[in-house]
């Protein structure tokens, strides 16, 4: 279970990117329930090493972490977006994730 936070109307949370054996955590990725993919900023991409030139490209990360919540071999989407990115469909699909907005936590249906 990890908690969210509710900003300026959107929902946030706390995300781990691994790539490469690097790592980069960030507080301030946006959960959208309409974003069909995840998405990460080209300076968190940056952080972790990848540079391409491109404007919109998708690279593979060793692993996504929200909490316990982790996918190993995710692809992402990196774009040129402010904020640290988004949490999209396709990883809250494959853990099975569970938003509970009375308690403010984002945790996994499966546990």
């Amino acid at each position: 279970m990890k908690r969210i936070e509710f900003k300026e109307g959107q929902l946030y949370t706390e995300a781990r990117f691994k790539f490469q054996g690097k790592v980069v955590k960030t507080s301030n990725i946006l959960i959208d329930t309409s974003s069909t993919v995840t998405v990460i900023s080209k300076n968190i991409a940056l952080k972790l090493g990848i540079e391409k030139d491109e404007a919109h490209f998708y690279e593979e990360l060793d692993s996504l972490s929200v909490g316990p919540l982790k996918v190993s071999h995710f692809q992402v989407a990196i774009s040129d977006i402010e904020g640290d990115g988004v949490l999209g469909l396709d990883f809250m699909k494959k853990v099975g994730a569970k938003l509970n907005l009375d308690a403010m936590t984002i945790s996994s249906s499966r546990t």
